[in-house]
């Protein structure tokens, strides 16, 4: 009989503690892996998001006060006193220095109608749909004198594709109906250049998206070359999110070393307390000529396989959870995949847990004099 098939007898024997010790190394290795694949995977799929979002710096006009919004950027509106950015800038972005994917400027304005005013978009839309690929058209693109406007509006109102929208006392033929995108979208009416400068009498770029390889290599030289524009890096728009993001990322990593302490106290209480029990068992393998090495390694393997399956059910668990916990905490949908460092982490953290918990609290049995141990019988 080997010393392993001995550690499991005894696992096998006292099903209570072993369940106890399984279920503790299951619970805390879970929900430290639960937080920080939580913490990971958020910040995976923000960093996806930027990857994948076409423009990662926007152009706009200097300004003191704003007035109007798009895209989570303030826009300047036409009471106030502004700088802008005349056709030329687009021009003057053909630098050597500097390496993009693709531009797409925008005027942007307002209208007035029936009852609200409108938010107007003029887009270059083969350059904007390659930008923003989320966006799906119900209809046509616009040709001249027509819009395409945004799916809350179209609700508000009432219209639909064919029918017409009043803006600055004209009316315009509604091309199509944008998806809703959960963004300014949902309530912007997008059209051709000309048809917004018509609308709006505006006669430069309100906003230029870039997309760029170096994002801030490329906002230091685009601030170079136009010092009457004010240049952002999209990432920027999104540093709330972020710190957010890092924030829980701490606080996880906080918890699960606060789980570890915790865990590790109760393993060595609990194994202590088995040990005590099994004097008797000690002195019997002392008589049988069993070594104080052989009865630790017993020991050891117990712990170990506990530990070992406690940490690994522990991780398939918390990876789970993580995925429950995406859509409530941070409106994300995670998909479940290994990660093979936060899984060697978990499951090392919960056998060395139980191997030095154990380890410690086995040094006073094993070191009895086998007639001291005996008389525990």
């Amino acid at each position: 009989m080997t010393l392993t098939s001995i550690a499991l007898q005894n696992l096998r024997q006292r099903k209570g503690k072993t369940a106890f010790l399984l279920l503790t190394f299951i619970l805390i290795t879970g929900i430290s892996v639960a937080l920080n694949s939580l913490s990971q995977g958020v910040k995976g799929e923000l960093e996806k998001s930027l990857s994948q979002y076409g423009a990662n710096v926007i152009i706009s006009p200097k300004s003191e006060q704003f007035s109007l919004s798009y895209g989570g950027l303030s826009l300047p509106g036409v009471h106030f006193e502004t700088k802008t950015l005349d056709y030329a800038s687009v021009t003057k972005l053909e630098n050597p220095n500097l390496i993009l994917k693709g531009i797409a400027p925008k005027i942007i304005g307002s209208a007035s109608g029936k009852d609200n005013p409108y938010l107007i978009v003029g887009v270059d839309f083969s350059n904007e749909l390659k930008m923003k690929p989320w966006w799906h058209i119900d209809g046509h693109l616009p040709k001249g004198g027509e819009v395409i406007i945004g799916s809350d509006l179209a609700v508000s109102n009432q219209l639909g594709i064919g029918q017409t929208l009043e803006l600055n006392h004209r009316n315009y033929k509604i091309a199509g109906i944008m998806e809703k995108t959960g963004g300014s979208e949902d309530i912007g009416v997008f059209t051709n250049f000309t048809t917004a400068q018509l609308i709006t009498g505006i006669n430069s770029w309100s906003m230029i998206e870039v997309s760029a390889a170096e994002p801030s290599q490329a906002v230091a030289i685009l601030r170079e070359i136009l010092p009457e524009a004010k240049v952002a890096e999209i990432s920027q728009l999104v540093e709330g999110r972020e710190k957010s993001i890092e924030g829980f990322s701490r606080f996880s990593l906080a918890l699960s070393l606060l789980l570890a302490l915790i865990g590790g106290l109760i393993v060595f209480l609990t194994t202590t307390s088995m040990i005590h029990d099994r004097t008797s068992e000690i002195g019997i393998m002392k008589a049988l000529g069993f070594r104080r090495r052989h009865i630790l390694a017993i020991f050891m393997r117990e712990i170990f396989l506990i530990s070992l399956l406690g940490g690994s059910l522990g991780y398939l668990l918390g990876s789970l959870a993580a995925l429950l916990l995406a859509p409530i905490t941070y409106q994300a949908s995670l998909k479940f995949q290994i990660h093979p460092l936060i899984a060697l982490t978990a499951i090392t953290t919960s056998v060395i847990i139980g191997v030095v918990s154990t380890f410690l609290s086995a040094q006073r049995g094993v070191n009895l004099e086998p007639i001291k141990a005996l008389a525990a019988l």
